[in-house]
């Protein structure tokens, strides 16, 4: 009997569609309020993020007095310890000190990203920030920094890292905000299928005459069929 109750209160691919329906509004006003508090979020709350950045070339040259002649294995053998300078504490005070920053090594760092290759010679320096101006400050002073203290206290870098570009302003970078409109969207959607659905799991009605054969034992003769009373419209003589 419980097996048979059970088989009978599955759900079926058209009650699946009948629960959506039912539920339209619910499903489209979660869609587009999640939506709305998304892109309220993306486009009047959240601080928008720029990006600045710019090369140095690491360069080994075994003829000073020659313009060609590079050691190119040495080269790419120092382009890691080159890397590593860029990102270090006493490089990062400095550039600190030098434009008066708020902010210690630490919190510097996590905004500078300093990338290298095995196919390449350049390093890039990039940093976010929430001032377009100040990202580029950041990146041009780093820079400087690292070369001024390679030239200085690292005998093996000295004269081997060479500025190739200047950074500019920054451009945008964060937040995406079509896209934190789309998964406001979607989690809206999700939201409102999700609630449908609970809401049908916790209706014990009973939807056809098997459920209720199958509940009470009992033959149901027959079922009123649903349907809509429509007023009849009285028209006045003029």
């Amino acid at each position: 009997m419980n097996e048979q109750l059970e088989q009978t209160n599955e759900i079926s691919l058209v009650d699946l569609f009948k629960i959506l329906r039912n539920n339209i509004v619910l499903i489209t006003v979660l869609t587009l309020l999640i939506g709305l508090i998304a892109a309220l979020y993306a486009f009047l709350i959240v601080d928008p993020t720029y990006k600045s950045n710019a090369y140095v070339l690491v360069q080994v040259q075994n003829d000073p007095s020659s313009s060609t002649d590079f050691d190119l294995i040495n080269a790419q053998r120092l382009l890691a310890t080159a890397a590593d300078l860029i990102s270090m504490p006493v490089v990062l005070e400095k550039v600190i000190d030098d434009l008066s920053l708020d902010l210690t090594p630490t919190q510097l760092k996590d905004g500078l990203t300093v990338t290298s290759s095995n196919t390449s010679y350049f390093i890039n320096v990039s940093f976010i920030s929430d001032d377009l101006i100040e990202s580029k400050e950041i990146v041009n002073a780093v820079i400087d920094a690292a070369i001024d203290f390679a030239d200085n206290n690292v005998a093996i870098l000295e004269d081997n890292i060479i500025r190739t570009s200047f950074a500019k302003d920054g451009v945008y970078e964060a937040p995406n905000k079509p896209l934190y409109v789309i998964i406001g969207l979607l989690l809206g959607g999700i939201l409102g299928v999700g609630i449908a659905f609970i809401k049908e799991m916790f209706n014990n009605t009973f939807r056809t005459k098997d459920q209720l054969e199958a509940a009470f034992g009992i033959q149901v003769l027959g079922v009123i069929p649903q349907f809509q009373v429509k007023e009849a419209k009285k028209h006045e003589a003029k």
